[in-house]
């Protein structure tokens, strides 16, 4: 019995080792095939899973005015990580508290101790993507790059800068819907959105390995190189901005209204020197949301009034001399009555008084008079002015315009005298502006723009201005006929309070019942709106104000839109005046702070030379001695930016960790804290430019 249980227990042994064997054969019979035979196969695989392509996003263009002011650029912004598996031993254990000291000065919301925490802790972990600071500006880059460790580099001391960047706007809230914005996942609007693909660039390439955390690049070689985006150069007249943009806001105010937008074309050309669109807030301020101006459409009223009269002329149907029966101000239309605002005052006035008083009796009278029968001749000449089609500007959003006409299902008989006075159909300001632009232009329509030029690396690959073309939209008689009513409504009509001795100016107001869900209201609602241009009688630009619902007492345009064309009028001809240079003579320009390398570059270009050179990055020039001097840069303290222009003062007080927020154009002369005022970071600084 012994011996059968010991030859069990034997056989047993020998079964379980056998399997032991088998088992251990057969894992080095795999891990033999998995290494030397499919070694290749398995290795690619790993790779595929860890290894990828990374798009390197490239430099995104700069936007500028139409005198080289930046518009919209980008900033750089880091976000800096460690490997901590690079730096030795000794070096670690020698440094690593003089590296904590040294962040927590740089960032004093956490303390050393944190730090000190944090890099032993990444070291300990093996941790070779440690996340040490998002949103690091330049400066702040440049000083860690000479701390204990980093300095180093990234192979000995496991430094690894990523730099991407930030959209920001030197000019603020000015323009700013027209200028836009676009994200990687927006694709936003604006000039930003429409011209993506010239200011975007094209995208690079580089190897990037899967680690815990997300990605580090492989090596410091990019497999494609990234193209930077183009320039694109614009229309705005920075000053023209500012002036359109502060009489807009203040008629808003004053008049409570929800909104309002202002365009200054240029006449001669379609340029859009400046584009303003104010939106109310529920705090009673006006900021920049929506751009009406280009993308609203809406019932003009009375402004209509020029089309009709431009009809007319065309077909010699009138004379701005000629009288006219007004019937009392009140004519009625298949039971509908027509009504002028001043109602029984006048019997009889000339064409010009019609026009100049805004007679809706006298306009519909004439234009319903003799187009009944044929109403389409009447549409045609409005179709010549392109009021049934889209401008076609560079910014997308444009709605199609609706222009009434026979053939379509909303045409009445009482269509063709409500047409008259501008009520039954739907356009944008740019829409009436562009046309209204071509009658006072010799009858020459010009297609609106906001781009010049786009640019790359100063090369000039889209040149607009060689794709200006004007189309005949009535004739040159006419066109001074319209000319002289226009100027009629700033000496005897509804903008006769708004005339100026400074410049000449000529246009026409609306006043328009807003429907509501096709009906007008019993509490009725308004806009009121004004075109018109100056000089009178040689037009050099021509403007389209509309404010939407004022609602503190006045709602007829003669005293809510007028005095907003008239304000930007005045200004706008006081400072495009012209003045002779005399570029005969070399002399140093008359800048007074800046980047020490910017003027260098300059000086150069001018042969001139300043009188000292310095070290400093930043320096400050008196203009009559042309000395360069030094622009101090202590640490916590408010920096001096006075005389800096806008993109370098935003620059710097960011590379501070400061918040900037800019009123004006140009270059700093007032700031907020003043320079040398201890600061803490993410701070508002206030600087106005002038």
């Amino acid at each position: 019995m012994s011996t059968n249980i010991k030859k069990s227990i034997m056989w047993r042994a020998v079964f379980g080792l056998s399997v032991v064997v088998v088992f251990a054969l057969a894992v080095t019979y795999q891990m033999f095939k998995i290494q030397i035979v499919e070694g290749e196969k398995w290795l690619a695989l790993s790779d595929s899973t860890t290894i990828r392509h990374q798009d390197i996003s490239p430099a995104r263009g700069n936007i500028y005015s139409d005198d080289g002011s930046l518009l919209s650029t980008s900033m750089p912004i880091y976000e800096i990580r460690w490997d901590a598996t690079v730096v030795n031993n000794d070096t670690f254990k020698s440094y690593v508290n003089t590296l904590a000291v040294e962040l927590s000065r740089l960032y004093p919301e956490n303390t050393a101790s944190f730090y000190r925490t944090m890099l032993r802790k990444a070291r300990r972990d093996k941790n070779r993507y440690k996340l040490i600071r998002r949103r690091v500006n330049y400066h702040e880059q440049k000083a860690m790059r000479n701390f204990p460790i980093f300095c180093k580099g990234r192979y000995k001391g496991g430094f690894l800068p990523q730099l991407n960047t930030k959209r920001v706007k030197p000019a603020g809230q000015l323009a700013y819907r027209t200028i836009g914005y676009s994200t990687e996942y927006n694709p936003g609007v604006g000039l930003e959105r429409s011209y993506d693909e010239d200011l975007g660039g094209v995208k690079g390439k580089r190897l990037v390995q899967r680690i815990s955390g997300g990605f580090r690049p492989l090596n410091d070689e990019n497999l494609i190189e990234p193209q930077n985006g183009r320039d694109v150069h614009t229309t705005i007249n920075i000053d023209f901005q500012e002036i359109a943009q502060r009489a807009l806001e203040r008629s808003l105010v004053q008049n409570s209204a929800k909104h309002g937008c202002v365009i200054v074309m240029e006449v001669a050309t379609g340029k859009i020197k400046a584009i303003s669109n104010l939106t109310a807030r529920k705090d009673g301020s006006y900021t920049e949301q929506y751009n009406y101006g280009v993308g609203e459409s809406y019932e003009p009223g009375s402004v209509w009034k020029v089309y009709s009269a431009m009809a007319a002329f065309e077909d010699g149907l009138i004379h701005p001399e000629d009288s006219m029966d007004i019937m009392n101000g009140e004519r009625e239309y298949f039971g509908k009555p027509m009504r002028d605002s001043d109602k029984g005052r006048f019997k009889k006035m000339s064409f010009t008084q019609a026009f100049a008083r805004s007679s809706n009796v006298a306009f519909s009278s004439i234009i319903f008079d003799n187009y009944a029968k044929n109403p389409s001749r009447y549409i045609s000449h409005l179709r010549k002015l392109n009021l049934d089609k889209p401008t076609g500007i560079e910014i997308l959003g444009e709605p199609q315009p609706f222009l009434n006409h026979p053939a379509s299902n909303s045409w009445s008989q009482l269509t063709l005298p409500w047409l008259a006075i501008g009520y039954e159909n739907q356009h944008t300001p740019l829409q009436l502006l562009m046309a209204y632009n071509g009658i006072i232009n010799d009858g020459m329509m010009m297609k609106p723009r906001i781009v010049n030029e786009v640019t790359d690396a100063g090369l000039v690959i889209k040149d607009h201005n060689e794709d200006v073309k004007s189309v005949r939209v009535c004739s040159k008689p006419t066109s001074d006929k319209i000319k002289k009513l226009t100027a009629a409504v700033f000496v005897s009509g509804s903008a006769s309070r708004q005339k100026s001795s400074v410049v000449a100016m000529a246009g026409k107001t609306g006043t328009a019942q807003i429907a509501t869900k096709g009906e007008y209201q019993k509490h009725k609602k308004y806009n009121a709106s004004f075109i018109g241009h100056f000089p009178a009688e040689k037009p050099v630009y021509s403007i389209y104000v509309l404010v939407n619902e004022p609602s503190n007492g006045q709602f007829y345009a003669s005293s809510v839109a007028a005095p907003v064309f008239s304000e930007i009028a005045k200004k706008v001809y006081t400072i495009s005046i012209k003045q002779e240079v005399d570029v005969s003579r070399k002399s140093a320009p008359r800048y007074t702070a800046g980047y020490y390398s910017d003027f260098q570059e300059l000086n150069k270009e001018l042969d001139v030379k300043l009188a000292n050179e310095v070290t400093n990055e930043l320096v400050r020039i008196d203009a009559s001695t042309g000395d360069a001097k030094g622009l101090p840069l202590p640490q916590g303290k408010m920096p001096n930016v006075k005389g800096l222009g806008a993109k370098d003062a935003v620059y710097l007080l960011e590379m501070y960790g400061l918040k900037p927020i800019i009123a004006g154009y140009g270059r700093v002369m007032e700031q907020s804290p003043e320079p040398g005022v201890s600061v803490n970071r993410n701070r508002k600084v206030y600087i106005r430019l002038n």
